[in-house]
């Protein structure tokens, strides 16, 4: 899917855009840089177990800081995926 953004926004501010628009439950916690996803489409962390939770890629890099602090760059691909063991199973 194709998102039209504005300069500055970060994969946190097209998460929210999305599920808003396509009517998805999304819950997070904190603000700023400690924005933390707690729960996507009613899926959330230890939901499959102590190790699971939601992890985001950027062009199939998975960064080692907050989807809130990610500037996105024209062309950008973001997945957001469900991790049952700290991402070692994606």
């Amino acid at each position: 899917m194709k998102v039209e953004f504005n300069e500055g926004d970060t994969v946190f501010d097209i998460l929210v855009k999305v599920t808003r628009k396509k009517g998805i439950h999304m819950e997070y916690r904190g603000s700023g840089s400690n924005t933390y996803i707690e729960g996507i489409n009613n899926l959330y962390e230890f939901d499959g177990g102590s190790n699971s939770g939601w992890m985001y890629s950027v062009n199939g890099v998975f960064p080692n800081y907050g989807c809130s602090i990610y500037n996105l760059n024209d062309g950008d691909v973001i997945q957001w995926m469900y991790t049952c063991d700290l991402g070692k199973d994606l």
